[in-house]
């Protein structure tokens, strides 16, 4: 029994310790050749355009400018961890009216990460002054507000699908059917701010091109725009256990087979056990139910199942058990947990074969994929 405490107390510390460092995030920017209508008025000239890429220079960016070779983005390679940014001014626009001038510049940047779709984003700025200089100031300066927005939008941890929105205590994640999530489905989110694993999520609701989902456990606040990649598996789990069965000192050791993936909180399940301690050992096998909740780090679930006994070559008993199960995950494909319950399987009207059960107590692990 004390083994078993002390399984379960280093199990609560390791998550901990797998906690993710913070990454520094290499950008490179690449700058397009400015377009004629831009070259009139010299905006690179402008320190207030030198400085709207001031947002990647800041904490949690390590910058450089990277000179422009081509106007094929495949043609520059990304590094491992690196963010290409391809800045592009697509045209600069002059207007006049009485006493005032006013310029609306557009712009495009494209994010491009390993392991990521790039982004395209597209804006315009406008400024007003009284002569070119004071207009063009207030435009660039204007425009660093959306760089500071896009800088935001990288992640250190680029992931396929994003946190789109948060409502009603549901993180609402942009991927759906189409890209083959299915309810039950579970999600590491990490932090766009500094690429950390904040915690797990998994669907509850899967529609076409969007999934509700709600916590596993979060180490931190989960924001709009942070990164989400799902925990790719089949979706089967197989649960190895031994339980002492205390009354008629009985040791069972079994296995079930269980499938998650489009179930949320239960899920079906069939195994078999052999019980030791008989005059004749005996085997069982069994479907049932089990049910699942998510506490923090803990699952609780129940299981219930009922199945038939072989011993001495024929099935001579009928039972079940009833059971609960907390489980911890200390990685993804391996859950380590402890149970309790009561078990009874009834002899088939021979009374050379005596009934037994009892209360159980006992360990298992299980391995999914």
């Amino acid at each position: 029994m004390r083994k078993l405490f002390l399984l379960l107390a280093i199990l609560i510390i390791l998550p901990s310790i797998l906690y993710a460092q913070e990454d520094v995030i290499p950008v490179a920017i690449v700058e397009f050749p400015l377009p004629d209508s831009a070259r009139t008025y010299q905006i690179s000239e402008y320190r207030s355009f030198v400085e709207m890429d001031r947002p990647f220079m800041g904490d949690g960016f390590s910058c450089r400018f990277a000179p422009y070779t081509s106007d094929n983005i495949a043609d520059y390679p990304i590094g491992e961890g690196e963010a290409l940014v391809f800045k592009k001014v697509e045209k600069v626009e002059k207007t006049e009216s009485i006493g005032t001038v006013f310029f609306t510049a557009y712009f495009q940047y494209t994010i491009c990460q390993e392991g990521a779709e790039p982004v395209v984003h597209t804006f315009s700025t406008v400024g007003n002054g009284t002569s070119d200089e004071e207009a063009l100031d207030k435009c660039f300066r204007n425009a660093a507000i959306h760089v500071s927005d896009i800088a935001g939008s990288i992640s250190a941890h680029p992931a396929p699908f994003t946190v789109s929105s948060i409502i009603s205590g549901e993180y609402v994640l942009s991927c759906g059917k189409k890209d083959k999530i299915a309810k039950g489905d579970e999600f590491h989110v990490y932090s766009k701010r500094n690429g950390r694993d904040i915690g797990k999520l998994y669907a509850v609701k899967v529609k076409d091109d969007i999934t509700f989902t709600q916590p596993i456990h979060l180490k931190d606040q989960i924001i709009a725009g942070d990164s989400v990649d799902r925990v790719k598996m089949l979706g089967f789990g197989a649960n190895f256990y031994y339980d002492r069965i205390f009354g008629d000192d009985l040791n069972c050791f079994g296995l079930y087979l269980e499938y998650f993936r489009f179930f949320r909180s239960f899920r079906f399940l069939v195994g078999t056990e052999h019980i030791s301690g008989l005059d004749d050992n005996c085997w069982n096998i069994y479907g049932g139910l089990k049910t699942m909740w998510h506490l923090g780090y803990l699952d609780l679930s129940s299981l219930i199942y009922l199945g038939r006994g072989y011993a001495d070559s024929d099935w001579r008993y009928t039972g079940g058990s009833i059971k609960i199960l907390a489980e911890l995950t200390p990685i993804d494909w391996i859950k380590i947990g402890l149970e309790t319950g009561y078990t009874k399987w009834l002899a088939d009207h021979d009374n050379e074969y005596p009934n037994y059960g009892g209360f159980l107590l006992g360990t298992g692990i299980t391995l999914r994929f």
